[in-house]
């Protein structure tokens, strides 16, 4: 496939470093979302480098760098082409690949261009680092104090004070979720959670055949009247609860509905995981229950979905009586956290630069909030600014099941509402709408439209059975 008529030509402004290290990455992050499909060709370099205003040494050495990553390959008087790697892999992936094209609103993905550089900067930072740190022994399960230290800073962000000798770091938020289901199983009873919650919190309770128990809920998230009534009737003593920024909704709860949550919890002696991953990024925002129930929350935050899921890591805030057993829980389930990626996190953490990442971050989600209500106007778009995703509440004529799969026939994949519900009842027609599919603006745009002109169809009719 050639690009001779329409030249390939990707925005390197707003991508730090080297300039040809900028190009490598357009090319790999086309290609990864199917603007450069496979047999694709790339421009001549000397054109791409006139285009972009750069020497053709530049162009050379990005075309390089993507060869030594087999994203592409060069024949001698023919040009340089995307490789194509179906059917290539010597060994199984079990992890869903996105098919050539397919505008991806279904998964997380981080809109900040400048991570690559931040992040190369503290690796190399890591390096001069390695001889402080004990590197021919496991660490302690919870962390070395340094980087323990780095989390209680990350936490405080949130509102919530806790020394670092209560703070556990985990290999991400979903290890710290899996840690505090595995260290509270003995209490038995159900798992009390959102009717609407996080999938991967379902997958974890999954794999380890724990009940759950949805507790309905209002604009605001978990009502605490049901919550009541929930622990009573079916003996549930763990509660997974997002308070602020819920996945998928977007709700979050004020602080007036935090103070009865921990009231209720309080007054049933349950045990509190308040998850607030996806509002890791915020400062302007209510405290978390965390701080108005200390002594039976497990709070948990990561650095995944405001600065890098790269990094893979997060942090638990454990209650005094709680943290030695969630301690030897992690330790049982993983030994520990690598010490080299808490030091890349703790650098970051202590120098500002998850801070700035994740202001940033926050700021172009607003912005494509705004995109997405613009695009969606008219439509019941649900979702909080500093979220990655929105909730769209279909019309009426349209189950999310049916909505999802036209949206993938015409290119645009979405999150159903059956990921996220809990419980045998039918579940909402919703789908969640992640905003940073990719760093390119025109791609969401692209795939807002397309889900808006579904939306105001209607379902093709099915075949009957005979």
């Amino acid at each position: 496939m050639s690009l001779d008529r329409v030249m390939w030509v990707p925005d390197i402004s707003t991508i730090g470093g080297p300039r040809y290290l900028a190009l490598a990455s357009a090319i790999a992050e086309s290609i990864n979302n199917g603007e450069l499909p496979a047999g694709a060709q790339l421009p001549p370099q000397r054109d791409l480098a006139e285009k972009l205003g750069v020497t053709v040494g530049t162009v050379g050495r990005a075309y390089m760098v993507a060869k030594k990553r087999e994203l592409v390959s060069g024949e001698v008087g023919r040009g340089t082409f995307v490789r194509g790697h179906a059917g290539k892999s010597t060994f199984g992936n079990y992890i869903p690949e996105r098919k050539p094209g397919m505008i991806d609103l279904a998964c997380y993905r981080i809109p900040v261009d400048e991570i690559p550089e931040t992040i190369s900067g503290v690796i190399a930072d890591v390096a001069d680092h390695t001889v402080l740190l004990p590197l021919i022994d496991y660490p302690p399960p919870a962390g070395y104090i340094t980087h323990r230290t780095a989390g209680a800073t990350w936490i405080k962000r949130s509102g919530l004070d806790v020394p670092p000798e209560q703070v556990i770091a985990c290999n991400g938020g979903q290890q710290a979720i899996l840690t505090a289901l595995f260290a509270l199983s003995g209490l038995g009873g159900p798992v009390l959670t959102e009717q609407v919650t996080y999938s991967g919190f379902k997958s974890l309770a999954a794999l380890q055949n724990l009940e759950l128990e949805g507790v309905e809920m209002d604009a605001e998230g978990m009502i605490p009247e049901a919550l009541d009534e929930a622990a009573k009737t079916s003996g549930g003593m763990i509660v997974y609860i997002q308070p602020t920024v819920q996945n998928p909704t977007g709700h979050s709860m004020s602080e007036k509905r935090r103070e009865k949550i921990a009231a209720v919890a309080r007054a049933n002696d349950l045990i509190l995981i308040e998850d607030d991953v996806a509002a890791a990024g915020l400062t302007d925002r209510p405290m978390p229950i965390a701080t108005l129930a200390p002594e039976r929350t497990i709070y948990i935050t990561s650095l995944s979905k405001c600065v890098s899921p790269a990094l893979r890591v997060g942090f638990m805030a454990a209650p005094p009586k709680l943290a030695e057993q969630l301690s030897n829980t992690l330790h049982s389930l993983a030994l520990a956290m690598s010490p080299l990626t808490l030091e890349a996190a703790s650098l970051l953490i202590m120098g500002g630069g998850a801070a700035a990442i994740a202001e940033q971050n926050t700021r172009e989600l607003a912005r494509r909030h705004v995109m997405a209500r613009e695009e969606l106007g008219g439509l019941d778009l649900r979702s909080h600014p500093a979220a990655f995703f929105s909730w769209l509440q279909l019309p009426g004529h349209w189950t999310s099941a049916e909505f999802a799969e036209t949206a993938q026939k015409s290119g645009v994949s979405v999150a159903r509402a059956e990921h996220f519900h809990i419980g045998s009842t039918e579940p909402p027609r919703a789908v969640r709408i992640s905003l940073n599919p990719q760093a390119s603006v025109n791609v969401l745009l692209d795939g807002l439209r397309i889900l808006r002109r579904i939306a105001e169809e209607k379902p093709s009719p099915r075949l009957a059975v005979i």
